[in-house]
């Protein structure tokens, strides 16, 4: 997968892992976890207004009975009906019958959800006997009541709800037998109904208090003296509790889209933690990245150092950890590495002069050049001059080889050698090849290692030039750009192919090709100049090579005595 995304980098891994995971888990959050935390939240919120409605009506319900227990005490006190029957046969004082029926009632009411009590007595002004505003008239409901008493519905209980100005009155008959004495008539105060006002479902919740499917109370009253049945207009959760009082009931409304709030409160308070858990999750993979990746890049660089040939590099890293652990052992390694490398160095340029200094006592050089030197001066007397050129040009090519003093030469003096390398191969082809050389006067004294560039020569000449029939001609320029060193081989031989170029260029020749002489070149400039240096070839069939040979002008160079173990 990371292949096909070209995602390379360890860090964008774990990140790219990190948000598809995080991904992943907030899909399944909003697909599956609110749906589920949706009904989870609407299941106990159904149940916990049900608990709510069941207290409060229960509360109510037992408020209800004890009124009317009080009611019916009232009701049935025989000395109240009797008061009553003697008054309304004009057998007794009306004010003396007020008073004791007065003490009867009160004696027995609870006063503390009461507004108002009276009493009508058959036939005679209302009894005011507990009242913030009196009444000295029945009005037309009351008397309309009394009027159409019947014994077979003397026992019930008659409810009166008005608005304007909102009060509740309950009601009840006064009778003996089948004659009716009179009616008593409690008013109930505000406090009665505030347990139901404080009920809380939710922030727009309704609670609705119905007595044989009419609404006798609600917290919107516009609602009061509406049936029951208008409240399926009403969208939301419901909840009822029945009483076992006379057929009444408490019904709860939730409207719908609380409930909806209330699971998308919970469900953004559910993403936000999940947010900030995530925020906290990434913070702490970018830690650990950090401390993964830090020593990484560190051991990173320090390989593309040993891959240029600079083995001098040493990483630093503090603590005590397996990364300090590895990066100590990396020095370790890197430092024998460079140790060994340069012990190695050191042993074949030892190995070189000793086998050198065993090819000089077989072979005396100063005996060679007494030798050459006297075969020069006889070609001279004899009026040989060009063969005593020769002899003097291999002479002097005799002692520049064989002479270790110096690794390192000057650009001038490899020229010279060159020089002669190049006046000898011309007498040798009898004045075929042509050569010149183009070499700035700014890099003379620019020291280069000995013989580097005679090879390339040899080659072209050995290569280039083979089944010529006409004179081959031989350029070499030397230039400098800057910080960098450039020496040019351009010859107008037969060329080559591509193919042979990258054979030649990627090491893979051989003594029959020529490919070790530029193996050697490339191998000897990657070990003291380094990655970056080195050799390249552009040349096309029948058209000439041209061989570049590019270096650093401000290398400093180990002294070849120094070398010597």
């Amino acid at each position: 997968m990371f292949k096909r995304l070209r995602i390379r980098s360890l860090k964008h891994k774990l990140i790219f892992i990190f948000f598809a995971i995080t991904a992943t888990v907030l899909i399944v959050q909003v697909t599956v976890f609110q749906g589920w935390i949706g009904t989870i939240i609407r299941d106990q919120t159904k149940t916990y207004f049900e608990e709510t409605i069941r207290q409060i009506g229960k509360r109510v319900e037992m408020q209800y009975e004890q009124f009317h227990e009080n009611m019916e005490s009232a009701r049935q006190n025989q000395v109240i009906k009797n008061y009553l029957r003697d008054l309304k046969n004009n057998a007794i004082h009306y004010h003396i019958a007020k008073y004791k029926i007065s003490n009867q009632v009160l004696r027995a009411s609870k006063l503390d959800v009461i507004d108002n009590i009276f009493v009508f007595p058959v036939d005679h002004e209302p009894m005011n006997l507990f009242y913030s505003i009196p009444i000295f008239e029945a009005d037309d409901e009351t008397k309309k009541l009394m009027e159409s008493f019947d014994v077979r519905h003397a026992n019930e209980v008659i409810w009166q709800v008005q608005l304007e100005p909102f009060q509740v009155s309950v009601m009840m008959y006064i009778y003996e037998g089948k004659d009716l004495l009179g009616l008593l008539r409690i008013d109930l105060s505000e406090s009665f109904y505030k347990q139901i006002n404080e009920v809380a479902l939710g922030e727009s919740g309704q609670v609705y208090l119905i007595r044989d499917g009419m609404i006798t109370y609600a917290h919107d009253m516009s609602w009061i003296n509406k049936q029951e049945s208008e409240l399926a207009a009403v969208s939301g959760t419901k909840v009822e509790y029945p009483f076992e009082y006379r057929n009444w009931k408490m019904i709860g409304i939730v409207p719908d889209k609380e409930l909806i709030h209330q699971v998308s409160q919970v469900n953004r308070i559910f993403l936000f933690m999940e947010i900030l858990i995530m925020i906290a999750i990434l913070a702490f993979l970018l830690s650990t990245v950090r401390l993964i990746l830090k020593p990484l890049k560190k051991l990173l660089k320090g390989m593309e150092h040993i891959q240029q040939g600079k083995l001098d590099v040493i990483i630093g890293h503090k603590g005590d950890d397996e990364f300090s652990v590895i990066i100590r052992q990396f020095n370790d390694m890197v430092e024998r590495v460079d140790h060994l490398i340069k012990t190695i160095y050191h042993q074949q340029i030892h190995y070189r002069k000793t086998e050198m200094m065993n090819l000089q006592s077989k072979l005396d050089p100063h005996f060679l050049y007494n030798t050459l030197d006297m075969i020069y001066w006889s070609a001279i007397v004899k009026d040989e001059e060009e063969i005593g050129e020769a002899i003097l040009a291999l002479s002097s090519i005799l002692r520049y080889s064989i002479s270790y003093k110096n690794e390192f030469v000057t650009i001038a003096e490899d020229l010279g050698q060159l020089n002669n390398y190049l006046k000898i191969q011309k007498m040798r082809f009898e004045n075929k090849l042509e050569y010149s050389m183009d070499i700035a006067e700014d890099i003379l004294e620019v020291k280069i290692p000995r013989l580097l560039i005679q090879p390339l020569l040899e080659n072209a000449i050995k290569y280039a030039f083979e089944n010529m029939k006409i004179g081959g001609n031989i350029t070499v320029k030397a230039y400098a750009v800057r910080q960098d060193l450039y020496f040019e081989v351009i010859d107008n031989g037969i060329g080559m192919s591509e193919e042979k170029m990258n054979r030649l260029l990627n090491n893979a020749g051989n003594k029959g090709n020529g490919g070790i002489g530029i193996r050697l070149i490339q191998h000897r400039i990657a070990y003291i100049f380094g990655e970056g240096y080195g050799l390249s070839i552009d040349s096309k069939q029948g058209k000439g090579t041209k061989v570049t040979i590019h270096l650093n002008k401000n290398t400093n160079f180990l002294h070849e005595e120094d070398a010597v173990l």
